[in-house]
């Protein structure tokens, strides 16, 4: 499965979680203290599980990271059938990759990269 960041495709994904969460904003209170919730918005919580990544690919997903809000694409359901079946998205990356060194063949591998993004 392949997700784009900023229009970088990550095509070693081996997991993908989309769910919906509702997520209450703009929370008041009238006078008799009874609580008025002014918007209610559905939005996505990805987490994403890589295989194993290069060293090209690991870098390029840290220094994504750095960046507050990134433009997410990620096949869902609901997607565009115009955009072959993906939902395309601003999210925000909280924790950098943390990955496992392992080696393959003799090359450098990254294993147990996971990350959690939230819609903006």
């Amino acid at each position: 499965m392949t997700i784009w960041i900023n229009d970088t495709g990550f095509s070693s994904v081996t997991e993908l979680s989309a769910k919906r969460e509702l997520r209450r904003t703009d929370i008041r209170y009238n006078t008799q203290g009874d609580m008025l919730i002014d918007l209610v918005n559905r939005k996505y919580r990805l987490t994403v599980r890589f295989g194993l990544l290069t060293s090209k690919e690991l870098e390029q997903l840290r220094s994504l990271t750095k960046e507050i809000f990134v433009t997410v694409k990620f096949p869902a359901p609901e997607g565009e059938s115009a955009d072959g079946g993906l939902v395309t998205g601003e999210f925000h990356i909280s924790d950098e990759p943390a990955p496992t060194v392992t080696t393959v063949n003799g090359v450098t591998m990254y294993g147990g990269v996971e990350l959690v993004m939230l819609q903006k």
